[in-house]
C-alpha cells in the first residue's frame, strides 16, 4: 500500500493558476509560489495537505509509484478552482499477512472458521474427514493437493483482512438508522464528493475536522464510514481502531451502492480521468 503525502497551490483563478506553474518550471521555489498565488488554507504550512491514502491520492494524480516522489501535476481543474500538486513524500507499506505458509491449519480455523468453505470454492480443497492434524500447514496441505501456495495464501489473507475491517451492507445500515441507537456516521470523502450526493445522518470528516469530531465520539459506540464504493474505509478502520475505537465498519460498496439499492433519488458519480463532469480536467495547453 502507498501513502503519498502532496503540497498545493489552490486558486479560483485560471490566469494565476497558469501564471504559477510557469514560475515553478522556471525553476521558483514550490513553497515561494504557494506564498505567492495560493488561496487554500494550508498556505499557512507551505501548502501541506498531509498523508493521504493511495485510493485517495489516485482519484486525484492517477497511478503513483516511488519514482513520483518530487512530481508537480496540474494546474488541475476541480469543481472548486485550480490546483497545483506536489508530491513531497511516499511511503510504502507492506499489506499484513496474518497467515503464513507455515501457520498450522488448527491456527487457521481459529481465526477462519470458514476456511474450509474458502478453500473448497476456490481451489477445490475439501475438508479431511478426521480434521488437520496438529503438525499440518497451509504449505503441506497446498502440498498434498498440488496447489499453488502462493495463491492459497493470498485468498487466505484476503479473507483475514476482510474480517479485519467489517462492513455493513446498504440496507443493514437503513435498518440501523431507524433503531432506537442508530450508529454515527462518519463521510471521508472529498467535499466535492459530498455535495453530489450524501446521507442526511452523516457527517463529513476532514483533516481539519477530525479530532474534533473524534473527541465528541464514544469509542465503544458502533461508527460506520462512508466512501465513494468502500475501498477507502480500510486504511481509516485501522487508524480509529488503533485510537481505541471498537466498533468501526465501513458502508459495503460506500456511497455508490447507497444510491443504487437505497436511496435511488441520490446523484451517482465516477471518478475518471476521462469523466468531463466530475473529474479534474488538465490544463496544460495554456501553459504552452
Amino acid at each position: 500500500m502507498i501513502q503519498v503525502r502532496a503540497s498545493q497551490i489552490f486558486t479560483n483563478d485560471r490566469d494565476q493558476a497558469v501564471a504559477a506553474k510557469k514560475q515553478l518550471d522556471a525553476g521558483s521555489p514550490f513553497t515561494e509560489i504557494v506564498e505567492k498565488y495560493s488561496t487554500c488554507p494550508s498556505k499557512q504550512n507551505g501548502g501541506d495537505l498531509g498523508w493521504m491514502p493511495e485510493a485517495n491520492a489516485s482519484a486525484l494524480m492517477g497511478t503513483v509509484t516511488e519514482k513520483d516522489e518530487g512530481r508537480i501535476l496540474g494546474p488541475i481543474h476541480s469543481p472548486y478552482g485550480y490546483h497545483i500538486l506536489k508530491i513531497t513524500e511516499i511511503k510504502v507499506e507492506e499489506a499484513e499477512s496474518v497467515f503464513h505458509a507455515d501457520t498450522p491449519m488448527v491456527d487457521i480455523i481459529k481465526v477462519l472458521p470458514e476456511i474450509h468453505t474458502l478453500l473448497f470454492q476456490k481451489f477445490h480443497i475439501g475438508m479431511p474427514v478426521s480434521g488437520y492434524a496438529p503438525e499440518e500447514t497451509l504449505f503441506t496441505l497446498c502440498e498434498k493437493h498440488s496447489k499453488n501456495i502462493g495463491e492459497v495464501l493470498a485468498a487466505v489473507n484476503a479473507e483475514a483482512a476482510q474480517k479485519a475491517h467489517p462492513t455493513m451492507a446498504p440496507e443493514e445500515l437503513q435498518i440501523a438508522l431507524e433503531s432506537p441507537n442508530p450508529p454515527a456516521l462518519l463521510d471521508i470523502r472529498e467535499k466535492w464528493e459530498h455535495d453530489i450526493a450524501n446521507i442526511p445522518q452523516a457527517t463529513l470528516i476532514t483533516r481539519e475536522t477530525c479530532q474534533e469530531i473524534l473527541a465528541s465520539l464514544d469509542k465503544n459506540s458502533e461508527i460506520v464510514l462512508i466512501d465513494w464504493k468502500g475501498d477507502r474505509s480500510p486504511s481509516f478502520q485501522k487508524y480509529l481502531t488503533e485510537h481505541g475505537f471498537t466498533q468501526v465498519k465501513g458502508l459495503e460498496g460506500g456511497i455508490d451502492a447507497w444510491s443504487e439499492k437505497v436511496d435511488t433519488r441520490l446523484s451517482r458519480y465516477d471518478i475518471d480521468e476521462e469523466d468531463e463532469g466530475y473529474r479534474y480536467e488538465d490544463i496544460f495547453d495554456d501553459l504552452k
